[in-house]
């Protein structure tokens, strides 16, 4: 930079306070002038004037005009009270008076003189002026309010004119709100500003001001102005820092992504969950669909049946029609070949005749006899063997040997009469055996069985109550509406405690009577009985309800002794665990608690727990572990019959079940074993039987076999010595043969003949067949007997069927029909061979038999649907629980799959459902960089302050302070942030930093976790943040870690050339004077920092206003102080108090005195004429200074 731009920049604006014109302003009614010094050595004015009389109110029109909004009034000017605003000092608020409505403000301003509203406007108009270069600046602020506006409606017009602004140019526009262009008609070429921001960004620009600079002007004219460097520094220079900015920004875009992240993770999740019940919805359509087609073939149908029918008899037909021209072939084929066969049969028999006829010639007919006697010897030896292969089976199923003589064989016989005689009373003994074995090891299975399903009963359900029990409340369920949760039974809700088991069969003996009663809120009582009423009472067993008042505080009943069943004195005196109920346990989180609480302790169920009956004592209930009982000339004994239902389920009560169902399944082994041998015993008398039947009614010669084989050889003996005759063998040989092919004819004739006649009957009884069913197809169609059998099928049957039903029922019907022969196929269904109606009754079973097929496959559909439907409602009340708990309209149902599918859709309709990788990577960039920018501004902090801190310096170089007319420097101790925070903010940053290092490392799951991994740093910044706030003058204070002003001190050093240097801390170690004149220096400096940008050591701006308690030192110190301010280029306008004033007069080179009217309430403000010896005398260095101060 060139010397004369560096002397243009030395050279700066300086804007001095000419004067300041008040209209109607708090006790300054109508107009009044402020004039304060311009001495250009000692601009100094005094206000002067008694307590409330009006010079805080001149002093908060400088708030007003040119402070940023909402800046508030000094407390001095309301008696400590900041309740001044703009509105209380346009109508000239002086006080508050009681009426019959209560207090209400007084003002003088507002209402005519018949207490009817009227118009109000006031001005505030300073004029500056720039003292280097002459240049003029008013800057004004008017305020209307018409007739019966309140606070909120004071309309505000800002005005800035290069030439002095006088306000009562305004007046003639009084009759209405003032607008810019009366402005600009009154002040030519003025600017008008549409707001206070507006105004004050001109004004400010204009006079080197800001807002920093206003808050500390503004504490400076405070009545509670600080004193001590620290709070100086922290309220009024030091900026809020900008750590705390980066730390709520970078929390903020934290929780904003983990907001993200966790709803796109909630609506991927909610998608995951709508896609599964599409899913399932869809296999619960297709489900439906499958069960829906075979509805036309479902026999519980309307037209199933007619269907089925129609189905299998059109089957059938085209089965039995394709083979009838085949049976007619075959009739007629037969036919032919039965007369061939009868032809050559006739031919053979002739030819036999004639050989028999030869043979006789030659034997005399000894031969043919012989040998008739040898095929019936034959035939009896083939009757013997298998009579005696029989007989042997006998024998062996019942463990014997045949006898092998006759004289055995008859002996056995006798004994076979013997065991017939005895049979039928044996018969009967072993019977009655078999049955009660039966019977027995019926009841063990029954008992096993109940056993486990009670197990797994009371298992899942964690009850001890019964299976009826159970299925009684499950009728009440479906009828009230109510789930079983709100519907329990008394035995469910308590046992005895685990130390106490002992007692558990009394507990059961005693609550009997109340165990199987069901609890019910009394809120359900209203209808209850006629929805119970809608059960079939034949289908219910019977049970008792009890309504309860679960409102009630029944603890505090049973402390009553109104309480009702309360225990008398004397029960009441026995000791606690004397009795049953306090060896109970309830179900606390149960609404019926208290109830059972206040039952269990009556009179009427509670009993004395004892070793031993006292059969003396008939006032006391009382029961033994064992569970006898006695109550009154009453008592009881024996649970035979008495299920215990009362109690918890836990692993000792299961353990309990297990052995139950080990016994009962042992039981059950045993009495299957005896029932084995007991039929055996039945099985092996009725073999015997048998073989005394087999034996009774046969002789020896029907079993010898040996004796029928010998006679057979005998006559084979006698025909072969007959047949050495040659000619006679050469016949016998002859006639055999042609008695074989006479055989053969014979047996081919029969068989054709039986293949033509079954051919021709099958033909016939297709015929028939058709005909019958081609009339039911028409009508209806015939039964097994004749009768008609049903309805001819319906449009509906005739429709067409869905392939996988048509392949259903032909897969059925090919299973009724036996093989891939169509001729036997065709003949068992028209029943070939027999009468006609057999076809029938086997067409019929066909039908019935496909009609059962069809109905499993439906059942099977059908509980596929219902498991489909099942899962699907089970996604769907999981969705509900998870994100739709309080929808009340929607239910978990299919019905409402609507809702579901339109969820579905809307997600999908969403941009991003899920946080991608993308975005998770620009998330932790962002953090990266704000975690290190946080850093950067923390690791800076000191340094930042000690460079403001130096430049403030720099403007004091050369100025005087104290008497010894020393050099004052300012400075500061910063301390780090704490360890903890320090490190958990690198230890961030690290993971950051080697998540970006390792690209292979950002995937999502690798990007959550590094997210994830930052949220102890921001819970540590949130903590920090929740310490900020407006405390002890200082802006947003209390973020140790983050804010550089919570861990700074401030003191000051006082250079002097012939002696040590004296450090000041604060209020440490000075005088109130000493630190006085310190405060003013240090304000000075500060504010030329602020006014100058630390490039000049003037202020720009240099009017400046001082309250009275800021001059509390004695009046050579106060002297002293006020003129430090003016040596750094200060215009100082101070209002004291009366005692001040003569002190003060001695360095102000004007003064004003404000006095207030008591009667009117009115302040006037006067110039007060300084006499000569009065005049302003400078303490020493002061005018040298000043003339330094004005060389160019």
């Amino acid at each position: 930079m060139t010397m004369a731009a560096k002397d243009m920049q030395m050279i700066a604006d300086r804007w001095m306070m000419e004067s300041r014109r008040l209209v109607n302003w708090g006790s300054y009614e109508g107009y009044h002038e402020f004039r304060p010094s311009t001495d250009g050595r000692l601009p100094v004015t005094l206000l002067a004037g008694a307590s409330e009389s009006g010079k805080s109110t001149l002093v908060d029109a400088q708030i007003s005009l040119l402070y940023p909004t909402g800046t508030p009034f000094n407390k001095a000017s309301n008696s400590g009270r900041s309740e001044r605003s703009d509105y209380t000092y346009l109508r000239g608020m002086v006080g508050v008076g009681n009426t019959d409505e209560g207090d209400r403000p007084i003002y003088l301003r507002g209402l005519d003189d018949n207490g009817a509203p009227q118009a109000v406007w006031g001005a505030i108009v300073d004029t500056y002026r720039n003292t280097t270069t002459g240049q003029v600046l008013s800057c004004g602020k008017f305020l209307y309010l018409m007739p019966g506006d309140k606070g909120s409606e004071v309309r505000r017009q800002y005005v800035a004119w290069d030439r002095p602004i006088d306000p009562r140019a305004m007046d003639r526009f009084r009759e209405s709100a003032f607008t810019p262009s009366q402005l600009k008609t009154a002040y030519p070429e003025c600017l008008t500003f549409p707001s206070a921001e507006a105004f004050h960004t001109h004004i400010w620009s204009v006079m080197g001001l800001s807002a920093d600079a206003c808050r500390l002007l503004h504490k400076i004219q405070s009545a509670d102005a600080p004193s001590r460097l620290d709070d100086i520094f922290k309220q009024g220079v030091l900026g809020v820092p900008e750590a705390l900015d980066l730390a709520r920004s970078t929390v903020e875009d934290y929780e904003r992504y983990d907001e993200n992240f966790r709803t796109m993770e909630q609506k991927a999740r909610r998608m995951d969950a709508l896609q599964g019940i599409q899913r399932a919805h869809g296999g619960y359509a297709a489900a439906v669909g499958a069960a829906r087609a075979f509805d036309p073939v479902d026999p519980a149908g309307e037209t199933g049946r007619d269907t089925l029918r129609a189905w299998a008899i059109a089957r059938m037909a085209g089965e039995v029609a394709a083979q009838l021209p085949l049976d007619e072939q075959e009739r007629d084929a037969r036919m032919a070949a039965s007369r061939a066969a009868g032809a050559r049969s006739e031919e053979l028999r002739g030819r036999i005749d004639a050989i028999r006829a030869q043979m006789q010639g030659l034997d005399g007919g000894n031969l043919a006899r012989l040998e008739f006697e040898l095929d019936q010897s034959r035939r009896t030896l083939a009757a013997v063997r298998d009579n005696r292969a029989h007989t042997a089976e006998l024998f062996d199923a019942v463990g014997e040997t045949m006898p092998a003589s006759e004289q055995a064989w008859d002996q056995r016989r006798v004994e076979a009469v013997n065991f017939k005689r005895v049979y039928d009373q044996r018969a009967a003994e072993l019977e009655t055996e078999r049955s009660a074995a039966d019977r027995a090891h019926y009841a063990a299975l029954d008992t096993l069985q109940r056993l486990r399903h009670d197990y797994e009963r009371q298992k899942t359900q964690r009850t001890r109550i019964s299976r009826q029990m159970d299925e009684t409340r499950a009728m009440l369920c479906r009828a009230t509406g109510l789930d079983a949760g709100e519907l329990p039974y008394v035995a469910e809700l308590m046992d005895v405690r685990e130390d106490e088991e002992a007692w558990r069969l009394a507990m059961n003996v005693a609550y009997g009577p109340i165990a199987q009663t069901i609890l019910v809120d009394k809120r359900h009582e209203q209808g209850f009985a006629a929805k119970v009423s809608t059960i079939d009472p034949h289908q219910m067993a019977r049970r008792t309800w009890q309504f309860v008042d679960t409102t009630r505080d029944y603890g505090a009943a049973a402390a009553s002794e109104d309480a009702p069943d309360a225990r008398p004195a004397d029960r009441a005196a026995a000791p606690e665990d004397a009795w049953l109920s306090s060896k109970l346990r309830y179900r606390d989180e149960s609404p019926f608690a208290g109830w059972l609480r206040e039952q269990t302790r009556s009179e009427r169920l509670d009993a004395r727990c004892v070793a031993a009956i006292d059969d003396a004592d008939r006032d006391t209930r009382q029961v033994q572990a064992d569970g006898q009982i006695k109550s009154g000339k009453r008592g009881q004994h024996g649970v035979k019959d008495r299920q215990q239902v009362i109690g918890y389920v836990n692993e000792s009560y299961l353990h309990d079940l297990e052995r139950q169902i080990d016994q009962a399944s042992d039981t059950a082994n045993g009495t299957e074993r005896t029932l084995t041998a007991a039929k055996r015993q039945v099985d092996a008398l009725r073999r015997g039987l048998t073989l005394a039947d087999q034996l009774a009614y046969t002789a020896w010669d029907r079993i010898d076999a040996d004796g029928a084989a010998a006679a057979v050889t005998e006559l084979e003996t006698t025909i072969a010595s007959i047949k050495n005759d040659p000619e006679l063998a050469k016949l016998a040989a002859l006639k055999d043969s042609l008695s074989e092919e006479l055989d053969r004819s014979e047996r081919d004739r029969i068989q054709d003949e039986q293949a033509a006649d079954a051919a021709a009957d099958a033909a016939d009884a297709a015929r028939a067949w058709l005909n019958s069913h081609q009339t039911g197809a028409a009508g209806t169609s015939a039964g097994a007997d004749g009768t008609e059998a049903g309805p001819a099928p319906s449009d509906a049957a005739a429709a067409p069927l869905d392939d996988e039903v048509a392949s259903a029922l032909a897969e059925s019907y090919d299973g009724k029909l036996p093989g891939d022969d169509p001729a036997l196929r065709a003949h068992m269904i028209i029943g070939a061979g027999q009468a006609a109606s057999s076809g029938n009754q086997f067409a019929e079973r066909v039908i019935a038999g496909i009609g059962k097929d069809m109905a499993s496959r439906v059942d099977a559909l059908s509980e596929r649907v219902a498991v489909a439907r099942a899962g699907v409602e089970t996604r769907m009340d999981s969705y509900l629980h998870d994100y739709a708990a309080d929808d009340d309209a929607v239910t978990a149902s299919v019905e409402d799959y609507r809702y579901y599918l339109e969820e579905l859709e809307s997600l999908s309709r969403l941009t991003a459902v899920a946080a991608t990788d993308g975005e998770y990577r620009r998330c932790l960039d962002q953090l990266l960089m704000s975690l290190l920018t946080i850093k950067r501004a923390i690791d800076t902090d000191a340094s930042d302050i000690r460079s403001q801190l130096d430049r403030i310096n720099a403007m004091l170089e050369g100025q005087q302070f104290g008497p010894k007319h020393g050099s004052l420097s300012l400075h500061a101790d910063v301390r780090r942030p704490e360890r903890a925070f320090s490190a958990q903010l690198s230890r961030a940053i690290g993971t950051l930093n080697d998540w970006k290092s390792e690209p292979a490392a950002q995937g999502a799951a690798d990007s959550r976790r590094a997210f994830a991994a930052c949220a102890p740093m921001i819970d540590l910044l949130r903590d920090q943040l929740a310490q900020v706030k407006d405390a002890n003058g200082v802006k947003s204070y209390g973020a140790r870690d983050l804010d550089p002003r919570c861990r700074s001190s401030f003191y000051a050093i006082v250079h002097h050339e012939d002696g040590p240097d004296e450090r000041i801390t604060s209020t440490g170690g000075r005088s109130g004077g000493a630190l006085q004149e310190l405060t003013s220096f240090v304000y000075g400096a500060a504010l030329i920092y602020l006014l100058g940008g630390g490039m000049t050591s003037e202020p720009s701006y240099t009017t400046l206003f001082l309250d009275e308690a800021l001059i509390k030192a004695d009046g050579r110190y106060t002297q002293r102080a006020l003129t430090v301010l003016p040596r750094l280029g200060f215009q100082v306008i101070v209002s004291a108090p009366e005692s001040k004033t003569g002190e003060i007069l001695e360095v102000s080179t004007k003064a004003y005195v404000t006095y207030k009217d008591p009667d009117t309430g009115l302040t006037s403000l006067r110039e007060a004429v300084l006499r000569p010896e009065e005049g302003a005398q400078a303490p020493a260095g002061a005018a040298d200074a000043a003339e330094d101060r004005d060389r160019p």
